[in-house]
């Protein structure tokens, strides 16, 4: 996903904060918290993102909403956040500070989209064929899409690999249409 250069500058500062200070696992908890909350709740979002709200006001909403949840690293930042009007991009900043832990840690996203749920027996063993052919460990998201019809459809690392019927019968179609029609006569 590409984000905007403030929350990949963000999530960059905050990562080595969390580092440098031996907290990067509180720090993620706080980070999918405030995810989660923020997409949660609408009106919550709505009140981050309004120019009309001031920021002292944000802060005390922010401050009771999550009294003494997050660390104190965190806490700081969000306010630093706040008080130079980047509220705006808290979820940008949280999605891409997720990913540049994983990428810290050497472990790579992996989606695979299925028309029926896998079984734990696959997924461990899509998982290891993974791990042995790129050589990092693997999280892995599965999404069930039963448009799909069959097959999967797989995305690592900027790379996607569609196995799908529904992706077949796609690109089937689209051959017979570009195909010209050439006479026999």
């Amino acid at each position: 996903m590409n984000y905007p250069r403030v929350a990949s500058r963000y999530s960059k500062a905050l990562l080595e904060l969390a580092v440098e200070h031996n907290e990067l696992d509180k720090v993620s908890a706080d980070v999918v918290l405030l995810k989660s909350t923020i997409n949660g709740s609408e009106d919550f979002a709505l009140l981050l993102k309004s120019p009309v709200v001031k920021a002292d006001k944000k802060q005390a909403v922010l401050k009771a909403v999550f009294k003494g949840a997050f660390s104190p690293l965190f806490e700081r930042f969000v306010a630093l956040l706040v008080k130079n009007h980047r509220e705006n991009v808290l979820i940008g900043i949280c999605e891409k500070f997720e990913s540049d832990v994983l990428e810290y840690k050497g472990i790579m996203e992996a989606e695979v989209t299925t028309a029926v749920a896998l079984t734990e027996a696959d997924k461990a063993k899509l998982v290891a064929t993974l791990k042995a052919q790129i050589g990092k460990d693997i999280k892995l998201d599965e999404i069930v899409d039963p448009s799909t019809i069959g097959g999967m459809k797989l995305k690592v690392g900027g790379y996607q690999l569609d196995n799908t019927i529904s992706g077949k019968l796609r690109a089937m179609k689209n051959e017979l249409i570009d195909a010209t029609y050439e006479s026999k006569l």
